[in-house]
């Protein structure tokens, strides 16, 4: 009995199974024809590598049909699907690219859809990527990259950068700028860099900056700053003027006996010798021939800005052979240009930049001195030398030392009345403004020259003596002839009656005063007076200037007897040209 139950149980089982799986597939049959409506579903090939990349109210979908020849248009839709786009798609036989701009998009987050089409309308799977448009709202969040200086160095624009976020997306400072030659330039200062030097900047003029922005990596669009314009004040180039100017120069690096001076602009011209040129071990010099190279509109020169006044460029010849016009397929010149650039050698006496010139010929002379004036508030200017050799000629330009001297104008003296003016008010003994007051005239704690606001040179009554003091004006003055006047108040020096002591009004060449015990004999006296309380309270000493100078004018006094007070209480010093 109980296999037969067994067995009747397992028959029926199956039985209900077979009945279950009849009614189950009549019924999908009958929803899979309902869907259909008479036909079979046909899927055109969905878009592939589908990009969305962000922009400025805008956005750039990039994709590639690769599969299916028969799409027709593809369908971009946003805003969950209440707006969109259609873009008819010409197939070829290879794998197409989408790449359309969506414009007009409000700044914000976007999910984008994109179905392709059969001529059928048949579509495709939908693909789905996020995309954002930005705007105002970005911009508004923008600022310029602080600027901590800028200046012009050495005729050089020099701008230093603080730091930023690099989380707002900047990138980068656009540059706008006038060059030497008054042509519109545009450079881009990477975020990293904390400085730029602009070589070419035309001093004088301004320049515009703004900081460029790119909010995420895909975006397509640059996001700026407004540009903000700035006219960068020129550094008054001090005295000496010239830097590394005289034997023995300076190199950039040491590359034999050809090599580049440090401090000037040397153009590719000048390098004739293997990318070097400028220097003949530690000489200047610009040779061609034997050898070597021609120099062909090879220009050395240094940048200075100056303000106004007359300046004598004076350039020390070892040796030369060029022969100025007597060969005119030679040009050498020592020249002055305003600018950031010398003109080439072929356009140096005619260029309008040119303010003063010379051309190099081996019979003016070993000393040649270059006189110009300068009348702008400040004027940014190039100096140096610059030739052309002839072809396959040897050439050669040495020189010892180059300087650059302004021109003291009338009348000459600064400070030079009662009451002086002090560098600072130290009490009863100070030091005169404007005068060079040495170490040894220094004797009242370190401050001398100065008693209340009259010129005194005093020892004695319990300050130590002078020994060697020296308080003078150094000047550049044009050839001529000078009468250099003190007025004086009171003194006890007594000349050449008391050999202890000595006090001179001096005038000598240079850029110092000999010492005390050197004054009538050194060769750079120019003319002297020893200070004696007998011969007159004005004093006047007269001298000539065969060419123009540098000059040292002043006084000067030793009292090693500290027995006996000395003064020389001074009303006024002037000089004068006759």
């Amino acid at each position: 009995m109980k296999y037969i139950y067994k067995k009747f149980y397992l028959q029926g089982a199956a039985l209900l199974i077979m009945l279950i799986s009849v009614v189950a597939c009549t019924t999908m049959d009958e929803g899979y024809n309902k869907f259909l409506k008479g036909g079979e579903i046909s899927y055109t090939g969905k878009i592939d590598s589908l990009e969305i990349f962000s922009g400025k109210n805008r956005v750039k979908v990039k994709g590639l049909f690769i599969s299916d020849p028969k799409i027709t248009e593809c369908r971009v839709f946003w805003n969950s699907g209440a707006d969109s786009i259609v873009v008819p798609i010409a197939r070829t036989e290879g794998v197409d690219t989408l790449d359309i701009i969506i414009n007009d998009l409000e700044e914000n987050i976007y999910s984008f859809d994109v179905r392709t089409y059969d001529a059928l309308g048949n579509k495709s799977i939908s693909v789905s990527e996020i995309g954002t448009s930005y705007g105002e709202r970005y911009q508004k969040s923008l600022f310029q990259r602080p600027v901590i200086s800028n200046e012009i160095i050495g005729g050089a624009l020099t701008i230093e950068y603080a730091s930023m976020d690099l989380s707002s997306g900047v990138f980068g400072t656009e540059v706008n700028y006038i060059d030497v030659n008054d042509s519109q330039k545009s450079i881009i200062v990477p975020i990293d860099s904390s400085n730029v030097v602009i070589e070419d900047f035309k001093g004088g003029t301004e320049y515009a900056y703004r900081t460029l922005f790119l909010p995420d990596e895909t975006c397509i669009d640059t996001f700026s700053t407004d540009f903000t314009t700035h006219k960068p004040l020129l550094e008054i180039t001090l005295p000496p003027y010239f830097k590394n100017a005289s034997i023995p120069f300076a190199k950039v690096s040491d590359k034999g006996r050809w090599s580049t001076p440090a401090e000037w602009v040397v153009n590719e011209g000048a390098k004739s010798h293997s990318g070097e040129g400028g220097l003949d071990n530690d000489i200047f010099n610009l040779e061609s021939g034997w050898g070597q190279p021609d120099i062909i509109n090879g220009k050395v020169y240094q940048r200075m800005n100056l303000p106004p006044g007359t300046y004598a460029y004076t350039i020390n010849i070892k040796e030369t052979n060029y022969e100025g016009a007597d060969n005119n397929l030679d040009q050498a010149y020592f020249i002055v240009a305003e600018g950031g650039d010398l003109p080439d050698v072929s356009d140096a006496e005619t260029s309008e930049s040119t303010i003063v010139y010379e051309r190099v010929n081996k019979v003016n002379g070993l000393t040649r001195t270059l006189v110009f004036t300068l009348t702008k508030e400040l004027t940014q200017i190039v100096i140096g030398v610059e030739t052309t050799n002839d072809k396959g000629a040897g050439r050669y330009l040495k020189i010892n030392s180059f300087s650059l001297n302004q021109f003291t104008e009338a009348p000459y003296f600064k400070n030079a009345s009662a009451p002086f003016d002090k560098v600072f008010d130290n009490g009863r003994w100070s030091t005169p403004a404007d005068w060079v007051v040495n170490e040894g005239a220094k004797s009242h704690g370190g401050q001398g020259g100065l008693d209340g606001d009259l010129f005194n040179l005093e020892s004695g009554w319990g300050a130590p003596p002078i020994i060697n003091g020296k308080i003078y004006q150094t000047m550049f003055l044009e050839a001529g002839t000078y009468t250099y006047g003190i007025n004086i108040k009171e003194t006890n020096y007594e000349g050449a009656i008391a050999n202890k002591e000595q006090a001179y009004f001096v005038v000598a060449k240079g850029s110092t005063l000999p010492d005390v015990i050197d004054v009538e004999t050194s060769s750079e006296t120019i003319v002297y007076e020893r200070i004696n309380k007998d011969n007159g309270v004005n004093r006047s000493l007269g001298f000539t200037l065969t060419e123009a100078a540098q000059v040292s004018i002043g006084v000067e006094t030793t009292n090693a007897d500290n027995s006996y007070g000395r003064y020389l209480k001074i009303n006024s010093f002037t000089l004068t040209k006759n």
